[in-house]
């Protein structure tokens, strides 16, 4: 049976002491979404940032009927951790950098819980290119539930330069490649492998709404990897959209 107080507890020692973990044992580990997703607010708690906006992962429908989800698996993006166009990490900062090239939006205000994905954009202040830096505190790769567990993978985000005229834009299309140390990780030009930008915020809004929860002024989401998520040794990584830009980070060996 879940035991979301023992879970947690060793997520967020493990985060808080940047250790790596095994597998959370079997008696204690979620068996469900709702299970994994109460241990991620207990082990956030325990951990002891603010949050500063969402992340959503598993962004297609595709990907998410694989694992018999009915959304994009939700997670935090933590205070202090959302960094400029450029910004330096090291190796002592993140153990397995998963690179992501993301659209993300900055919100200006907070939409009702019914909103549609329409009705959402007028509360939407700008949109970004940029790039998530995923993490595990696993020592291997886990399922959908205890990823999910470990804060959804949550680690650094790098928000870069914003989308002008973004209501015009069509993204879905779009070339977009992700590259370390000028070797091509990832790269993705079919619109059906785009995570649904729009219909993933009005899923995000619906999940918050029955937790007690809506999103705030100044929040960030990140809406879900546009090419293959890849994980880089350290170096500078680029996320590349084509006719939108380019951004940029370095992780430097401690």
């Amino acid at each position: 049976m879940t035991d979301i107080t023992a879970a947690s507890r060793i997520l967020a020692d493990a985060f808080v002491s940047h250790s790596l973990i095994d597998p959370l044992p079997a008696e204690i580990a979620p068996v469900t979404f709702d299970d994994a997703y109460a241990i991620q607010d207990a082990t956030l708690a325990q951990v002891g940032i603010a949050q500063a906006g969402w992340k959503l992962a598993v962004a297609t429908r595709a990907a998410q009927e694989k694992i018999g989800a009915d959304g994009p698996l939700v997670g935090p993006l933590l205070d202090g951790r959302i960094l400029g166009n450029g910004a330096t990490l090291t190796t002592d900062d993140i153990h397995f950098p998963n690179i992501e090239a993301e659209i993300a939006v900055v919100m200006a205000s907070t939409p009702a819980p019914d909103a549609t994905s329409s009705d959402i954009l007028d509360h939407i202040k700008s949109m970004h290119i940029a790039i998530e830096i995923a993490d595990r505190r696993f020592h291997e790769k886990q399922n959908p539930l205890q990823t999910l567990a470990d804060l959804n993978s949550t680690s650094h985000f790098i928000l870069g330069d914003e989308i002008e005229g973004w209501r015009d834009l069509g993204f879905i299309g779009g070339t977009v490649t992700t590259k370390s140390d000028g070797a091509i990780l990832a790269t993705n030009d079919d619109p059906d492998a785009w995570p649904e930008i729009f219909g993933g915020l009005e899923y995000l809004v619906g999940f918050l709404a029955k937790r007690g929860k809506n999103l705030k002024p100044g929040d960030v989401i990140t809406t879900g990897a546009c090419a293959t998520p890849t994980i880089a040794p350290h170096g500078k990584i680029e996320a590349i959209f084509d006719g939108l830009g380019t951004v940029t980070a370095e992780i430097k060996q401690a």
